[in-house]
């Protein structure tokens, strides 16, 4: 499956993908590691540190929203961006009833995602009281 449009690098600390920006581009992995965080009011909160072979971006290819989280590179990372044809290509491939289960784990992953930022938030709120 691993259809690589183009190959991108980038330097440590580069921003890939930017929280709340607009994109449909899925992410290969090919070397380096790629930090996944979200805004937690005025603090960000770690969410993974992907590593080679990993994917990332899938979310807002599925769903169209914005996107949930920021990338950002750990030291120097090489990436692959997937074909977008050869995924809608492979995504039309499937049953109707398959995409549909597609659509709603990445509905339920947005809004899991949401109440844990809401969760920590809440905490570290708390915490700042004791």
């Amino acid at each position: 499956m691993r259809r690589i449009a183009i190959k991108e690098t980038y330097k440590d600390g580069q921003v890939i993908i930017k929280e709340g920006g607009y994109g449909e581009g899925t992410y290969l992995i090919i070397s380096g590691k790629v930090r996944i965080t979200k805004k937690m009011d005025k603090d960000t909160l770690d969410i993974a540190l992907l590593e080679k072979d990993d994917y990332f971006g899938e979310m807002s290819f599925l769903d169209r929203q914005p996107r949930s989280a920021s990338a950002t590179a750990v030291g120097d990372v090489e990436l692959g961006l997937i074909d977008k044809d050869f995924l809608e290509e492979e995504i039309n491939k499937t049953s109707e009833d398959f995409r549909r289960i597609l659509f709603t784990l990445a509905e339920r992953l947005r809004k899991t995602s949401s109440l844990l930022l809401k969760l920590t938030a809440e905490n570290h709120e708390l915490k700042k009281k004791l």
